[in-house]
C-alpha cells in the first residue's frame, strides 16, 4: 500500500488517540469515563499495530518516527491506568471474582459435595449413637454447649474478629491444601462438613432446630459458600498435579494456583462479610423467623451476585 494511502485511510484513529491522550494528561482517571478508557486501549492497539506495519514497510520516515512517539505517550498512560488499584479492586469484584466462579463452578460443586458428605454421615452417626459425636467435637465442648440457645452477653468486635480469623484459616487450608494431590483439600473439607453434621445432630437429638438454623444460616450461607470456593481452588492445584495435560506439570500448576488464588480472594471478602454479620447481627434477641428471612436474602443475593457475567451478556 502507498504510504500516502496508509496516512489517509488510519490518521483519523491517530487524532483521536492523540485527543484521548490530552484528556488522560489534564484529568485524573477516576473522572474519566469507562466508555473513553475502552476507546483508548483500542486506539493503543491499533496504533500499535499500524507502527509494526510501518516499521516492516516505510523504515526509517517520519510516519515511523510520528508512531513511534504517539504509541510511547499512549504507553505511559495506559500503566497509569493499571496502577490505579480502587480500579482493579472493583474489576476483581464486578467482573473476575464472577467470571472464575462459573469457569471453575465443576470444582465448587465437587467442594460442595464432599463437604455434604461429611455433614450426612457423621449426622446419621449421631443419631444412630449419640457417644459418635466425641469422634468429631471436642468432650469439653459438647459440655459447654447449652442446647436451649438462651440468650448471653457478646463482646461483638471480638467475637467478629475471632470468627473471622478461624474461617479465613480453614478457607486458606482447604486451599493450600490442595498441594497434596487435592487430597488435603478432601480431607479439610469432609472434616468440617463431619463437625457440622455431628453438631446438628446433637441439637436434633436436644435442642431446638429452628433455633439453631436462625443461628447458623445468616452468616452460613455466606461462610459456607467461601469455604466451597476456596476448596474449588485447591481440587484446582490438586487436577493441575494430577493431570497437566500437555503442559509441563510445574508451569500449569503454577497457572491454576494463580487462578486458584483468585477464587480464594474472593471467598476472604465474603467470609468477611460472614463474620460482622456473626458478630453483630446473629447474636441479637430478635424473631428466628427474621433472622431466617434474613438468611435467604443472603443467598438470594449471593445468587444475584454470580448472575453477573449473565446479566453483562
Amino acid at each position: 500500500m502507498n504510504e500516502n494511502i496508509f496516512i489517509e485511510k488510519n490518521q483519523e484513529y491517530w487524532k483521536e488517540l492523540e485527543s484521548l491522550i490530552s484528556l488522560f494528561s489534564k484529568n485524573k482517571i477516576s473522572a474519566i469515563p469507562s466508555h473513553e478508557i475502552k476507546r483508548f486501549l483500542y486506539l493503543f492497539r491499533t496504533a500499535s499495530h499500524h507502527l509494526g506495519y510501518v516499521r516492516t514497510f516505510y523504515p526509517k520516515s517520519n510516519l515511523e518516527k510520528y508512531l513511534n512517539s504517539l504509541v510511547g505517550n499512549a504507553h505511559h498512560h495506559l500503566y497509569t491506568v493499571k496502577k490505579n488499584p480502587w480500579y482493579d479492586f472493583k474489576n476483581f469484584i464486578y467482573h473476575t471474582f464472577p467470571q472464575k466462579f462459573h469457569t471453575y463452578f465443576p470444582f465448587i460443586v465437587s467442594s460442595f459435595f464432599i463437604f455434604l458428605l461429611g455433614i450426612i454421615i457423621s449426622f446419621f452417626m449421631v443419631l444412630h449413637d449419640s457417644s459418635s459425636s466425641l469422634y468429631f467435637l471436642p468432650k469439653d465442648l459438647l459440655d459447654s454447649i447449652d442446647f436451649t440457645f438462651s440468650p448471653k452477653q457478646w463482646d461483638y468486635p471480638l467475637m467478629s474478629s475471632q470468627i473471622m480469623i478461624n474461617n479465613i484459616r480453614v478457607s486458606l487450608s482447604a486451599f493450600v491444601y490442595g498441594v497434596f494431590l487435592g487430597l488435603g483439600t478432601i480431607y479439610i473439607l469432609f472434616l468440617n462438613g463431619c463437625i457440622l453434621g455431628a453438631l446438628t445432630g446433637m441439637v436434633f437429638l436436644k435442642g431446638d432446630l429452628l433455633l439453631y438454623a436462625s443461628l447458623i444460616l445468616p452468616h452460613g450461607i455466606l461462610e459456607l459458600t467461601a469455604i466451597f470456593i476456596a476448596g474449588g481452588g485447591g481440587l484446582i492445584v490438586g487436577k493441575a498435579l494430577l493431570i497437566p495435560g500437555k503442559y509441563k506439570r510445574l508451569d500449569y500448576v503454577v497457572k491454576m494456583a494463580k487462578e486458584g488464588v483468585a477464587l480464594l480472594l474472593g471467598s476472604v471478602i465474603f467470609l468477611i462479610i460472614a463474620a460482622l454479620i456473626e458478630g453483630f447481627f446473629t447474636p441479637l434477641s430478635i424473631s428466628p423467623i427474621i433472622k431466617l428471612s434474613f438468611a435467604s436474602l443472603t443467598f438470594i443475593g449471593i445468587f444475584l451476585y454470580f448472575l453477573t457475567p449473565y446479566r453483562r451478556k
